[in-house]
């Protein structure tokens, strides 16, 4: 259930970005804040023209989101530690990167037998390389061996690391309201069918591993990634 701009979205399963019942809004165009809820201009209201005109992309993409599942036409406020505040029975994730606008949003209460969706996690960035004095603090000593040995094949790898971790932590937080840094995630690329894993520390408890995908594609990485937890066994 996909409704795609900037970023195309195809329907082949191995290239989708979430699993079945995920509906994923994405666009560049801008959004009047006139569009926006009283709670929700109340919590930009100090904010420059430009993060307002952000914020309201980002409401209004969420809005078509829910729509798509089925779900209410509501405001979505801002939570205690800035992130969006989804309705009753929801889970969300909002990316911003350079006028465009990703919002991917899931139903947590599903059909009997039917696997639970916790969390998701959007982020979207230039597709450029990191400043070099930040690939340490992203990327532990082995993935910085990894990305050495990619040298050369075209891809940004070090931006995707530092796609693919924060999306995995804004897929967590919600919920959990654990802080991780960056190096607390170990990431593993499957390049041949753009996915990866993501691998938390023991200490976390559950769930210890995420899975993810990602698209580079109009200058943009986008990294999508999902929580989902089994129904238990009868």
């Amino acid at each position: 259930m996909v409704a795609a701009a900037l970023i195309p979205v195809v329907e082949r399963s191995q290239e989708r970005l979430f699993p079945e019942g995920v509906s994923l809004v994405t666009r560049s165009d801008r959004s009047d804040d006139s569009e926006l809820f009283p709670e929700e201009l109340r919590a930009i209201a100090r904010a420059t023209p430009a993060r307002q005109r952000e914020f309201a992309l980002g409401r209004c993409c969420a809005r078509e989101a829910l729509a798509l599942l089925g779900g209410p036409r509501v405001a979505i406020p801002v939570g205690r530690f800035r992130d969006p505040v989804w309705p009753f029975g929801y889970v969300g994730s909002i990316a911003h990167c350079q006028g465009f606008c990703a919002v991917a949003v899931a139903r947590t209460l599903p059909a009997s037998g039917c696997p639970t969706i916790r969390g998701l996690g959007l982020d979207s960035e230039m597709a450029v390389s990191l400043p070099e004095e930040l690939i340490g603090i992203v990327c532990s000593a082995k993935e910085c061996i990894w990305l050495a040995s990619r040298q050369g094949d075209g891809l940004p790898w070090d931006r995707l690391f530092f796609c693919a971790k924060k999306s995995a932590y804004k897929c967590l937080f919600p919920t959990t309201h654990h802080f991780l840094e960056f190096r607390d995630m170990a990431v593993r690329f499957d390049a041949e069918h753009s996915s990866f894993d993501v691998t938390l520390p023991s200490r976390y408890g559950s769930p210890s591993h995420l899975a993810g995908c990602y698209l580079i594609q109009n200058r943009l990485v986008l990294s999508a990634t999902t929580w989902v937890q089994e129904p238990d066994c009868p």
